[in-house]
């Protein structure tokens, strides 16, 4: 499988970004391929099938879907005419305190987050479809940053971000209108099991306890109850837990400060990281990083 990379497909570093249009022929080989970096795809016209993880679905006009980093998937065409698609790729780091604030907004949450999760289930293909006006709206939105991108007017960077923001709104606001699932299971202990799956790897999102409940159709008493029930813990617990373990990684084999380890944990406030650890712990994070290195220091010299 062909793994793209962000320092090829991407402006830069200082600017992990890039929009295209990128029709797909019918004759086109397959090309299964994964990416460093997040892929909003937008199909303006034609018909085709998205092979996604293993799965396949069909595609066409108006379609709009998120494609997450390191996920394998492919597009084949359908018909004699070709698959005109608008990429939109970036890194999650370049708008990242947007989508910290977005992700509190549940419309958001499910477009960009729960349904590519989901969409690797066989019996799971939800995805937005725009209406005619959406499409349009859509459409002159992803002109104008294609526009930007290619002629780097005068302030470009900053346009580009504003219109990124400005679109990713406007999808939002457009899945709350859908009338789309969330793909969780209907049975409560089914959906109990598939919000663990999720935090195992979204866990570093801002999810609140109640869109949670709202998205499985459970009240919060009946969640909390199931949840604790099911895992031992509450859903606060259970998302600290996995947010810790991913520090210890972090603690143990990089040089990162400490302040960002909390950041890119999930946690944020490095005050309530560092209470947070010492009370799962029982030591601080800078504890833990000098006991790691004096027990691991005479196995690196020999």
């Amino acid at each position: 499988m062909i793994r793209y990379e962000k320092n090829v497909f991407l402006e830069g570093p200082d600017f992990p970004f890039a929009a295209f249009p990128y029709p797909t022929l019918p004759t086109r080989p397959a090309t299964p391929h994964s990416h460093e970096f997040v892929e909003l795809v937008f199909v303006a016209e034609g018909h085709g099938d998205h092979l996604y993880s293993g799965q396949s679905y069909p595609i066409s006009k108006g379609d709009v879907f998120i494609v997450p980093p390191g996920v394998e998937h492919d597009y084949r065409v359908r018909g004699a005419a070709p698959l005109e698609i608008v990429n939109v790729l970036f890194m999650p780091s370049f708008l990242a305190p947007l989508l910290e604030s977005l992700a509190e907004v549940t419309p958001f949450l499910q477009f960009f987050y729960v349904e590519p999760f989901f969409r690797k289930e066989t019996e799971f293909h939800a995805h937005l479809k725009l209406n005619l006006g959406e499409e349009q709206a859509v459409k002159e939105r992803l002109d104008r940053l294609v526009e930007e991108y290619n002629n780097k007017p005068l302030g470009y960077r900053i346009a580009i971000q504003g219109l990124l923001a400005e679109l990713l709104v406007y999808l939002s606001r457009c899945y709350g209108h859908a009338a789309v699932t969330t793909g969780f299971h209907p049975d409560g202990n089914k959906a109990i099991r598939q919000v663990c799956d999720f935090l195992e790897t979204h866990y570093t999102q801002p999810l609140q306890l109640e869109q949670v409940c709202r998205m499985c159709g459970m009240s919060q008493t009946v969640f909390t109850g199931k949840f604790k029930q099911l895992t031992g813990r509450t859903f606060t617990e259970y998302r600290s837990e996995l947010r810790i373990r991913a520090s210890l990684r972090l603690l143990r084999e990089s040089e990162a400060k400490i302040v960002d380890i909390a950041q890119e944990s999930g946690i944020g406030d490095v005050s309530h990281f560092n209470r947070l650890f010492k009370l799962h712990m029982g030591m601080t994070p800078r504890e833990y990083r000098s006991r790691h290195r004096e027990r691991s220091g005479p196995e690196a010299a020999n």
